[in-house]
Order: structure tokens, then C-alpha cells, then sequence
């Protein structure tokens, strides 16, 4: 299959961070944003139509299903992002290549199962982990064996502190899960591996004879992949962090009663839910006070919360010039800005569909 891609045009819209909720806390008011970031490995992300082979080694079948799944999960705007091979087509080709499991991991191999099944790029792999075993360890118990006899003041016998006691070990069993596998996504067009990396998680849970058993390993093997499929799905697609972004309220360079009211109305709102309002109220305050370090730096929450990166930019550097001295919040907010200006373009590339 060639390498062309016909792309449409990419709606500003789905570059937006999306507002979740906004809360007061005992220190200051703040904007939670759903922001998308752009998918650490790049080549990955734009090869859209794939293909998975299963993984070679013990486990590697169900290790492949997992990836697979993820593949088949990730949609941004209620679209797949990706489009995956039907699994019959592949396993009918293997066959009729007949091809053994440990071939397939040979990007040679897989670029002629690729060009069979029209995929632009194809996962394999190898696994070094997938399971779980069982430590067995002592615990130490001790229990009250003598207990002193002590009678109250109508002659009635009770039992006091403890006098003696006995130490003893109890059987015990540590229970560890792991999954530890290398992906990798060879392209058809070229051959190239634009993938590969080791994904890895794992669990453990511990119980004794006198107490509750330990976790069962399936739950455990579930929760370590689950950790493995994190680690892919970052890596592959565009996905969402929630940050959190603190507003300011100090009153430094408010000249204008009025402004310091505007300021304190805003944040009201923003506690509230409301940062339309909040917004309106500092873009007005600003006008009264302009070289007000809180306004200045609030809007610039505004302008990050609908995705204008430049103005946010732009306002957080006029709050740090205005206050004239280091502020966490601010240093934060030009970290932030500035690196999602620089995520924009990777995300435009990444969102492009077919």
C-alpha cells in the first residue's frame, strides 16, 4: 500500500481543552481543563490503518489481543482513531503463508503480511513476561498463653494484663503478576520500525493461613496489564491529562476600587462554576486597572481554558513582568502555555484524518 494520505481539514476546535469543573479550595479558586496532548511517539500516531500479528512467546497471543484492544478502543470526537485489520484476514494469511508464530516477529515477514492484508503498518513482537508465581514466607504471631488473675472488690475473679505469651510463625504466601512485553510497529511502505519499546507492569498482593488469602492471580495479571496498556496508549494516540490551574487574587497594581470588586466578583463566579462570567467581569476590571498583576494573569486562565495558547501566553508574561518577582503560579502557567503552543502542531498532524 502506498504511503499517500488524503487529509481533511483539522477543526480548531478539536485542539480546544475542555473545561470540567471548577472548585474552591482553603487556599485559592481552581479551573480544572481537560487538555489533549499529542502522542509520544509520533510516527506511530499518523500510521492509521494496522494490523497486530500475535506476539512470540509465552503469552503472546493473549499479550497481542491486549494491544489489539487498545487499538480498537482509542477514539477522539466519538471516531476510531484507528482502523485495524480484520483479524481473520491476518490469521487466513499467516496460514496460507504458512508461517509459524516465532517467524512473525521478523519486520521482512511482517511487511509481506502487511502488503497482503492492505495495513500501512504492522505491530509485532516479542514477550519476556506474562503470569504470575507464588513466594512463600513466614509471619511472625504471638498470642497471650497466661494471663494474671486479678478479683474485684466483691471477691469475683477476672483476668488482668498478660503474663506470658507465645511466639510462632504462620505460613504466608506473596503473589506476583507481571507482563513485560516489545511491541513493535514496522511500516509496509519502507520496512521502517517506527515503534518499539518495552511495555511492562505488575502486581502483587500477600496473605496468610490466619488471614485473608492473597489476591487471585488473574486479578492481579489484569491489573499488570492494565498498566502495560496505559504505557501503549499514550504512546500511540493523541490523549487527555486533567490540570488543575490555580487563579490569583492579590491585589497588586489595582489602581481602581472598582477593579478589586470586579476581581473578587470574578473569582466568585469561577468558584461557582461560572468562569464566562468570571471572564467578563476581569476583561472589565482589566480596562479600569490595567497593570493589575491578578487580572492580567486570570485572563490568561481564560484564554488557555478555550485554547488561545498565544494570548494565554501573552497575558501570563505581562502578570510575571507586572509582578516583578518570581510566583509559582505564574512560572507554572508559562511552563504550560508554552509547551502546549509547541504540542499544537504535532496535534494538528496527529488529529488529520484519512
Amino acid at each position: 500500500m502506498s504511503g499517500t494520505r488524503i487529509r481533511r481539514p483539522l477543526s480548531p476546535a478539536r485542539l480546544v481543552p475542555v473545561l470540567l469543573l471548577l472548585l474552591a479550595t482553603g487556599c485559592a479558586t481552581q479551573v480544572r481543563v481537560n487538555m489533549l496532548q499529542p502522542a509520544a511517539y509520533h510516527e506511530a500516531s499518523l500510521t492509521k490503518v494496522v494490523a497486530v500479528l500475535p506476539f512470540e512467546g509465552p503469552g503472546g497471543a493473549e499479550f497481542a489481543a491486549e494491544m489489539e484492544g487498545v487499538l480498537n478502543s482509542i477514539n477522539i470526537d466519538d471516531k476510531p482513531y484507528f482502523t485495524l485489520v480484520d483479524r481473520a484476514s491476518i490469521d487466513k494469511t499467516i496460514s496460507e503463508l504458512k508461517l509459524s508464530q516465532s517467524g512473525l516477529v521478523d519486520p521482512k515477514t511482517a511487511v509481506k503480511i502487511g502488503r497482503l492484508v492492505g495495513a500501512q503498518g504492522i505491530y509485532t513482537g516479542v514477550i519476556g513476561a506474562y503470569g504470575w508465581q507464588d513466594t512463600p514466607f513466614k509471619a511472625k504471631r504471638s498470642e497471650c498463653v497466661k494471663r494474671e488473675v486479678r478479683r474485684d472488690k466483691d471477691g469475683r475473679t477476672y483476668e488482668g494484663a498478660c503474663i506470658r505469651w507465645r511466639t510462632f510463625n504462620v505460613n504466608c504466601t506473596k503473589r506476583t503478576a507481571s507482563v513485560s512485553g516489545t511491541p513493535k510497529l514496522v511500516e509496509v511502505e519502507t520496512g521502517r520500525i517506527l515503534y518499539a519499546r518495552n511495555l511492562s507492569g505488575a502486581a502483587e498482593s500477600s496473605g496468610c493461613e490466619d488471614t485473608r488469602p492473597a489476591a487471585d492471580g488473574e486479578e492481579l495479571l489484569a491489573r499488570a496489564k492494565e498498566t502495560a496498556r496505559t504505557q501503549f496508549r499514550r504512546d500511540i494516540a493523541p490523549y487527555y491529562v486533567t490540570r488543575e490551574i490555580a487563579l490569583m487574587d492579590t491585589g497588586d497594581g489595582i489602581t481602581a476600587p472598582e477593579a478589586k470588586e470586579k476581581l473578587k466578583q470574578g473569582i466568585a463566579y469561577a468558584g461557582k462554576g461560572r468562569l464566562d462570567m468570571a471572564c467578563e467581569l476581569w476583561g472589565a476590571a482589566r480596562i479600569l486597572s490595567p497593570d493589575a498583576v491578578a487580572i492580567q494573569y486570570n485572563l490568561g486562565v481564560c484564554a488557555e481554558s478555550r485554547g488561545d495558547f498565544e494570548a494565554a501566553l501573552r497575558l501570563y508574561r505581562q502578570a510575571d513582568r507586572l509582578l516583578g518577582k518570581p510566583d509559582d503560579n505564574i512560572t507554572l502557567a508559562l511552563n504550560r502555555a508554552g509547551q502546549a503552543l509547541q504540542n499544537q502542531k504535532k496535534l494538528r498532524e496527529q488529529l488529520q484524518e484519512e
